[in-house]
């Protein structure tokens, strides 16, 4: 091997930096997207959880043949009842003591009744609603980053429906 060259194989200084300011880049892309994609999820998981919230008292009030509410644990901020979590009891309304089953919103949400201000659903044994009246209730995420947020319907038949909500115009 005297006098022949020696091959080197492998990235230059150059080269490694110029791969690592192309990462940095992608990075600094990828980064907001994955935080409006987490603070979807979250608004999402929010909303699914009041629905099958409602799907289950329906489906235990015709189960049990009799009166189930779904309530709010603690419904103390008027603008905010719903987002601490809430329970389904059998019978008339009563505490979060013992229920049926606790739900709880996930991420930093607030999720207010806006058309009957109710902190009590009513569900006869058809699996509709006692009072016969509608509610919404509106769910927004913590900032306007979090936008869309979501308008839950229960329609005054039980049944829930989902729409986009513009929280912060």
């Amino acid at each position: 091997m005297a006098g022949g060259k020696i091959q080197s194989s492998g990235f230059t200084m150059i080269e490694l930096m110029v791969a690592l300011v192309i990462a940095a880049i992608m990075m600094a892309y990828a980064i907001p997207a994955v935080n409006d994609f987490t603070a979807q999820r979250r608004m999402t998981a929010s909303v699914n959880s009041l629905v099958s919230a409602i799907n289950y008292a329906r489906n235990e009030a015709t189960r049990l043949g009799g009166v189930v509410t779904l309530q709010t644990i603690d419904a103390s901020d008027a603008d905010n009842e719903w987002a601490p979590g809430f329970c389904v009891n059998a019978g008339n309304p009563g505490n979060c003591d013992a229920p049926l089953r606790t739900f709880t919103m996930d991420g930093d949400v607030t999720a207010d009744a806006v058309l009957n201000d109710q902190t009590i659903l009513i569900f006869n044994s058809r699996g509709m609603m006692q009072a016969g009246q509608p509610e919404t209730v509106q769910i927004c995420g913590a900032d306007a980053n979090d936008d869309p947020g979501r308008v839950v319907n229960i329609n005054a038949v039980g049944r829930a429906s989902i729409l986009d909500l513009v929280c912060y115009p």
